[in-house]
C-alpha cells in the first residue's frame, strides 16, 4: 500500500510542502526506536516521558550532521531501510518529473527545551546549503526533503512552521530568509506541524518554514532525508565519498544492493566506469562485497 498518495503530491506541488500523519507501521517505529537507544542513550526514554532526568550530556556542542555517529549509516537495519524507503525515492522521483533519484542527506536530530538547537528561527528556504547554484521552479531540478518525527509532535514540542508558496508567488525567491518583521505576511500565514509520533513533513528547497521553540521542558527525535535528481552534481548536502574511510559506511558498501549503492552515487552495473581494473580496485577496497553484478554486466 502507497502511504504517500497523490493527494500528497498535489499539495506538494500547489503549496510546497505536504503532511503525511504516521508514515511508519508500528514495527518500523519501533525497530527505529530501538535503534535511536543505541545512538544516544537516554533520549528515547527522556522523549516518551520528561518526566524522567534529561539524558547525560543532552546538551551536545555542534550539529547533528558534522558527528559520524548521528549520518548515515547507522548501526542496525531500521534507520537504513527509512533512509531508502520505496516511497520516499518514489515520491521524490514523481515530483522531479520521473528522475533517476540521489540521496544526498540522511541524519538524525534531537533537541529539547534548552537544547543549543531550541531556537525561535527567522523563515528561511533550504536551498543555501544543498545547492550551489539557486532551485528553479522547474521539477526537473526539484529537491524534495523529509523530515521524520519519531515522537510525537505536539504544540509545546517545537513544531515545524511552514508557509504555502502562494504567499509568496515572487519569481525570484532572494533573500532566502526573513525575519518576521521583514516578512510577517509569511508568519502570520504559517501552518505548526502538529503530528503523531512516525509521522513525515515533505518540503522543497524553495519553501519557506521555520524551528519553533520548545514551550515545555520535552523533547523530540527527528530525522532528516533528502533527495535530489541524479544528473546536477551541484546538488547535495553532504559528499558521501568523505564517508567512505569510515568502516561502518564500508560495511554498508559490502551489504547493499547495486540499487541501494546507486542511490549514493556509485556507478551501476553496466557504466562505463566498469573495467578489469576498476572491478579489481574495487574488489580490493570493499573485499566482502559481491562483485557479480558489475562483472556479469562488463562480459555482455
Amino acid at each position: 500500500m502507497q502511504r504517500i498518495t497523490e493527494a500528497h503530491l498535489d499539495h506538494y506541488r500547489e503549496h510546497g510542502y505536504a503532511i503525511v500523519p504516521e508514515f511508519l507501521s508500528a514495527a518500523e517505529l519501533a525497530g527505529a526506536l530501538d535503534e535511536w537507544r543505541q545512538v544516544l542513550p537516554g533520549w528515547v526514554e527522556y522523549c516518551l516521558d520528561p518526566s524522567q532526568p534529561k539524558p547525560e550530556n543532552w546538551q551536545r556542542p555542534g550539529r547533528p550532521l558534522n558527528v559520524s555517529a548521528f549520518r548515515f549509516p547507522f548501526p542496525g537495519t531500521h534507520l537504513n531501510a527509512i533512509t531508502m524507503h520505496a516511497d520516499l525515492i518514489e515520491f521524490a522521483s514523481r515530483a522531479a518529473g520521473g528522475s533517476a533519484m540521489y540521496c544526498e542527506q540522511s541524519h538524525l536530530s534531537f533537541k529539547c527545551k534548552g537544547h543549543f538547537a531550541d531556537q525561535d528561527q527567522a523563515m528561511h528556504c533550504d536551498y543555501g546549503n544543498h545547492t550551489l547554484a539557486y532551485p528553479p521552479d522547474d521539477p526537473a531540478y526539484w529537491q524534495t526533503a523529509y523530515l521524520l518525527y519519531y515522537t510525537e509532535v505536539t504544540a509545546a514540542h517545537a513544531p515545524t512552521a511552514v508557509c504555502s508558496r502562494r504567499h509568496y508567488p515572487e519569481r525570484i525567491l532572494w533573500p532566502a530568509h526573513y525575519k518576521r518583521e521583514q516578512r510577517p505576511a509569511i508568519y502570520d500565514n504559517e501552518r505548526k506541524v502538529i503530528v503523531p509520533a512516525g509521522s513525515l513533513f515533505i518540503y522543497s528547497m524553495r519553501t519557506f518554514h521555520r524551528g519553533t521553540p520548545f514551550r515545555a521542558d520535552v523533547g523530540r527525535l527527528a530525522q532528516f532525508v533528502t533527495y535530489a535528481p541524479a544528473a546536477w552534481k551541484w546538488l547535495g548536502i553532504v559528499g558521501w565519498s568523505a564517508q567512505a574511510i569510515r568502516p561502518e559506511f564500508r560495511a554498508w558498501i559490502e551489504a547493499a544492493t547495486p540499487a541501494e549503492r546507486e542511490l549514493l552515487g556509485f556507478p551501476p552495473p553496466g557504466h562505463s566506469y566498469w573495467s578489469e581494473e576498476t572491478l579489481a580496485g574495487v574488489g580490493a577496497r570493499y573485499p566482502n562485497m559481491d562483485m557479480t553484478p558489475y562483472k556479469s554486466a562488463l562480459q555482455r
